[in-house]
């Protein structure tokens, strides 16, 4: 197991820097800026959730894309890097497959972003209303963030509580607190992926400086985690974006 395999273990999360070169990261923040732009460049927040067509919504989290390859297949090439894969290979298994793809855009003008996991993955809006606090054995989820911009002190700095495989998933402090006893504040240059355990609480600062802030995001399942009811359209049958990406779809159930 790597070095970043164990910390997922140990306590929940890695930072894998670097992994993806400033012309890369141009390329996505030039991507993401025109899908924003063509939904009329809306103040990426809202406090109640509003829909901006079939692919994007604002809500608390930002201006949110989902399905990114169904809108913009051209980034299949540059979302995943090597070094994620050998970590998600290494905590969920070789057979681990590609979930979900999406993107998220906010500003200053996003308040503390409160602290929550993703347990459920694609379902996890389902999950969490649900109440139910799972435990779990071993990882069956990843969550995967590319951020296209520095993330230090004016940049909203993320907030993560240290956490091992086995623990409990119930939150242990009020969920709108703006510390908790025990956080670890991430700060990381952009081009950076994060990587979250699905269990992993963690929380955001607002942004103090001005101008969008952007990332692209993944999740990654291993094949024991139980069947979603959701699902990204845009990776069904999806023949893009080289061997790397192409290594991590599942193909299709009989009757997809």
């Amino acid at each position: 197991m790597n070095e970043h395999a164990r910390a997922i273990s140990e306590r929940g999360y890695t930072v894998l820097p670097r992994t993806h070169d400033d012309a890369t990261v141009a390329a996505m923040r030039a991507r993401l800026t025109a899908i924003h732009e063509a939904h009329g460049a809306p103040p990426p927040y809202a406090s109640a959730a509003r829909a901006l067509g079939e692919n994007a919504m604002l809500n608390p989290t930002g201006f949110v894309i989902f399905e990114l390859l169904g809108i913009a297949p051209e980034l299949a090439p540059r979302l995943l890097s090597p070094s994620l894969l050998a970590v998600a290979r290494a905590v969920l298994g070789e057979d681990c497959s590609l979930e979900l793809t999406g993107a998220v855009i906010s500003d200053a003008g996003r308040p503390f972003f409160s602290w929550h996991n993703h347990i459920g993955g694609i379902d996890v809006e389902a999950q969490r209303a649900s109440g139910v606090f799972p435990r779990f054995a071993r990882s069956e989820r990843l969550i995967a963030v590319v951020y296209l911009d520095d993330v230090d002190a004016d940049g909203g700095p993320l907030l993560a509580l240290p956490r091992r495989i086995t623990d409990p998933t119930e939150p242990p402090f009020d969920l709108r607190a703006p510390d908790w006893d025990g956080q670890v504040e991430l700060t990381f240059p952009r081009g950076s992926t994060l990587v979250f355990e699905q269990c992993t609480w963690h929380a955001v600062r607002p942004q103090r400086r001005e101008g969008l802030r952007m990332f692209v995001g993944s999740y990654l399942t291993s094949r024991a985690a139980p069947p979603t009811r959701a699902r990204d359209r845009s990776l069904v049958g999806f023949r893009g974006g080289g061997p790397l990406l192409r290594s991590v779809l599942r193909e299709p159930g009989p009757g997809a």
